[in-house]
């Protein structure tokens, strides 16, 4: 890596939060509303009680062996072979999530505001800027997140504030909606909606102190499971129980119930500013650490001129599900579906290995 050691736990905060919290503004309550209803605010819960102790025991590994990012963490422990093999997997999981998130956010894009706009010509605009913006190195990014943080929040929480006055409580019942059993099984299927944090740790050793990193992303993912369980809630309470799960994009439709004042209409047009500034953020992070694990794994030092070949993947990938109902109801689900199992027991996995090599006393 070229750039110095310069990240603290503030960068690592801004970076988890803007990663994984935009999650609540695009498809993802819609998806997990189509299995539980008016409950789907549960699932996040459930998902992140089931991945953190995982996430947790990665961040121990990395502690205990030091200056080791994840793939070189994994080949240290399972040997270069088997650790490899592993490795690619995650890419392969990072890369498919970088796809069809990505199809996803130019889908809103295009339907909310471009609707005459060819999906493809939206899709080239999009990560073309991303992978621009990419190009400019980790630290640029973290900066640039931390930097860009505390306007999205406002507007983010401006929104939640005025929108309040328009939820109804009551909706949120039945409380456990088409039942608790669903809640509970879509909560550890869908444990992959905090997938992120796994592909983060990539990056562990760019971090001034690798405790700024532990910090920031234990912090971090606290938060931002708060923020998204906070705007599913307020979501079940503005919609009623007959259309939360036919609505495509909640988070903008929320939008359309607000303005300021009598004359000061149109104010989704204020929001989708910030929207479009948190986006672009996390795909430059998803578009960067993409390819840093490609990187790792095949042993590549200077792998930011790959970020424009992999920019192109990403596109040509996100084109191919015919439309956005199979890229979001079935590819999508399917995908956090699998990674799901993979991202809990691989950190154990590593933790029994290091454990019976006597690695965990030996350091």
């Amino acid at each position: 890596m070229k750039d110095e050691k310069t990240l603290k736990a503030k960068e690592m905060f801004a970076i988890v939060v803007l990663f994984i919290g935009l999650k609540l503004s695009d498809t993802t309550p819609s998806l997990l509303a189509q299995k539980a209803q008016n409950a789907f605010w549960m699932i996040p819960i459930v998902a992140f009680i089931v991945i953190f102790p995982s996430f947790l025991l990665l961040l121990y590994l990395l502690k205990k062996y030091k200056d080791k990012n994840l793939i070189e963490l994994m080949e240290q422990i399972l040997g270069t072979l088997v650790g490899k093999l592993f490795g690619f997997v995650i890419f392969l999981f990072a890369f498919l999530s970088l796809a069809l998130d990505s199809r996803n956010y130019v889908e809103q894009i295009k339907l909310l505001y471009f609707p005459e706009s060819p999906t493809v010509i939206v899709f080239f605009i999009f990560i073309g800027v991303a992978c621009y913006c990419a190009k400019k190195g980790f630290e640029v990014i973290g900066f640039t997140s931390f930097i860009g943080l505390p306007l999205v929040k406002i507007a983010v929480f401006l929104l939640a504030y005025l929108i309040f006055s328009k939820a109804i409580f009551p909706r949120i019942f039945p409380i456990f909606g088409t039942g608790l059993d669903v809640i509970l099984t879509q909560g550890v299927l869908k444990g992959s909606l905090f997938a992120e944090l796994f592909f983060l740790t990539i990056a562990y050793t760019t971090f001034k102190e690798t405790k700024s990193f532990r910090t920031g992303g234990i912090l971090g993912s606290i938060f931002v499971m708060v923020e998204i369980v906070l705007f599913y809630l307020i979501y079940t309470m503005v919609f009623d129980y007959n259309s939360i799960s036919k609505i495509a994009f909640p988070f903008h439709d929320v939008t359309q119930y607000i303005n300021f004042g009598e004359f000061i209409t149109n104010v989704e047009t204020f929001f989708m500013v910030f929207w479009l500034l948190a986006a672009y953020i996390r795909f430059i992070v998803f578009l960067y650490l993409v390819t840093w694990i490609f990187a790792a794994v095949f042993n590549i030092n200077e792998f930011e001129p790959l970020i424009l070949p992999f920019a192109f993947f990403t596109i040509i990938a996100g084109l191919l599900p015919e439309n956005s109902l199979i890229n979001e109801l079935l590819l999508r689900d399917q995908l956090l579906n699998i990674m799901t199992p993979v991202l809990i027991f691989f950190p154990i996995l590593l933790w029994i290995v290091a454990f019976s090599k006597g690695d965990l006393k030996r350091l």
